[in-house]
């Protein structure tokens, strides 16, 4: 499997400010993410985007590559937090969407989530936080998906990042400060206490546009060919 994390930032490291308002990209941005969704097998964001951003997560401002219908969309929901009129769940009929909890989870909440459609798995023990080395795991064994991408916050980033989880990294860097010590950065998290400790990663292209620059690293070169 191949995950790739893409993301937009200020030239500070910010994906926000510090209300939330994330709408960094412009719109020449906005259709090379949807070209890159409409050539992966699955988007995974965290729950928090999805109470923050309420998003759809499909594929639009392109067309899609071979007639592929949209990229399965995976929820990392530990307590199944989603709401049932979310518009993850209310286009669940449409689009395969699969959410992945742990034990804490309601069973009422799951029954409900699985009559809209969704399927669920279960990959943690109550209290814990979702396993995503596990998720990864049973959405290629389970479900067939070859290539994922990480649409997350800086939360999701930091856990995909810590646990050696991630193949790509690309960000689309802003010309904007954004500032402010409650706005969220990039990779959140408790951070790497030590230089020796922190992930190297290797440059491949800088594409500079109009918007900023849409920067492109390897972490995991064995698989480089396969990207």
């Amino acid at each position: 499997m191949i995950v790739i994390i893409n993301a937009a930032t200020s030239v500070d490291g910010k994906i926000c400010t510090s209300t939330g308002e994330s709408k960094i990209s412009s719109y020449e941005d906005l259709k090379r993410v949807h070209k890159l969704r409409s050539q992966v097998d699955g988007i995974l964001v965290g729950i928090s985007t999805v109470l923050k951003d309420d998003p759809v997560l499909n594929v639009r401002f392109t067309k899609q590559v071979n007639n592929k219908k949209n990229p399965v969309r995976i929820i990392v929901d530990s307590k199944a937090r989603i709401p049932l009129k979310s518009n993850i769940v209310n286009t669940a009929k449409d689009i395969e969407t699969i959410i992945a909890v742990t034990k804490s989870a309601s069973k009422d909440k799951l029954d409900a989530l699985r009559e809209k459609n969704l399927k669920v798995i279960i990959v943690g023990e109550q209290g814990k936080k979702v396993n995503l080395q596990e998720t990864l795991k049973q959405l290629e064994t389970k479900f067939g998906l070859k290539k994922i991408l990480v649409e997350g916050g800086g939360k999701i980033n930091w856990s995909i990042v810590k646990n050696n989880l991630f193949d790509e990294l690309i960000v689309t860097i802003s010309p904007m400060i954004i500032g402010g010590q409650k706005a969220i950065t990039l990779i959140e998290g408790k951070g790497f206490d030590k230089i020796k400790y922190c992930k190297k990663l290797r440059l491949s292209k800088v594409y500079k546009k109009n918007n900023g620059e849409i920067i492109i690293y390897y972490y995991n070169p064995s698989k480089m060919m396969q990207i």
